[in-house]
């Protein structure tokens, strides 16, 4: 089973990049409801509800580590994606989740069937075609983010297989964005500079972000 520990080194507490990336793809407006999939302590959920006033929140993860502040305002579902029932909601949110999942096709599928007329989803994961992830393929057959022996990573997910499941679903589906600066490689941990991860976002960036409309 996942720690609280597990899901911070992985990036489940979200870097702000990709919060901030997510959110603004989201198209969020006041008096919306919310369904934030694997929301772990609930970073994105008490961002919604501060800046947005939503008519509903609902926050799922198998894990309960979501923030006392937050227990009063959001109707929690603590087991795993995959069985959940889901309710309907205007925006759904699966921000560095899926990745996660025995069963991420099943889950999206489920949380695409969410999303209200007129609704969205987001959905971001680690991005497959980063500049390091790259080299290490190469040069030692790894996947950055899902190195063996890495185990809060177990199921990559390409762009185009999450765009298909998407539309399979019935939903519009945009060109993917790009959140997060990656790690520079052999820089001993410093990231890609803004301005040159804003030319080459799909080389550069830690997360990859696919928006669907309904």
């Amino acid at each position: 089973m996942r720690t609280f520990a597990d899901q911070i080194d992985s990036g489940g507490a979200s870097l702000e990049e990709i919060v901030e990336g997510a959110l603004a793809a989201s198209e969020p407006e006041r008096g919306l409801r919310w369904l934030d999939i694997g929301c772990g302590r609930g970073d994105l959920l008490r961002a919604i509800r501060d800046r947005w006033s939503p008519s509903e929140l609902h926050g799922l993860d198998p894990i309960d580590w979501l923030a006392e502040d937050l227990r009063a305002d959001v109707s929690f579902l603590g087991e795993a994606a995959e069985q959940a029932q889901l309710p309907t909601v205007d925006r759904v949110l699966l921000i560095e989740t899926i990745e996660h999942l025995e069963a991420p096709w099943t889950t999206l599928r489920k949380a695409a069937r969410a999303v209200a007329p007129g609704g969205r989803i987001v959905v971001s994961t680690p991005n497959l075609a980063t500049l390091r992830t790259r080299l290490e393929l190469a040069l030692r057959g790894n996947l950055t983010s899902f190195r063996p022996g890495y185990e809060p990573h177990i199921s990559p997910a390409l762009p185009h297989v999450t765009t298909r499941i998407l539309g399979e679903e019935g939903l519009t589906v945009g060109a993917p964005e790009y959140a997060g600066a990656d790690v520079i490689s052999l820089s001993g941990g410093r990231v890609w500079p803004e301005s040159v991860r804003a030319r080459f976002p799909e080389l550069l960036s830690v997360s990859v972000l696919i928006a669907g409309d309904r």
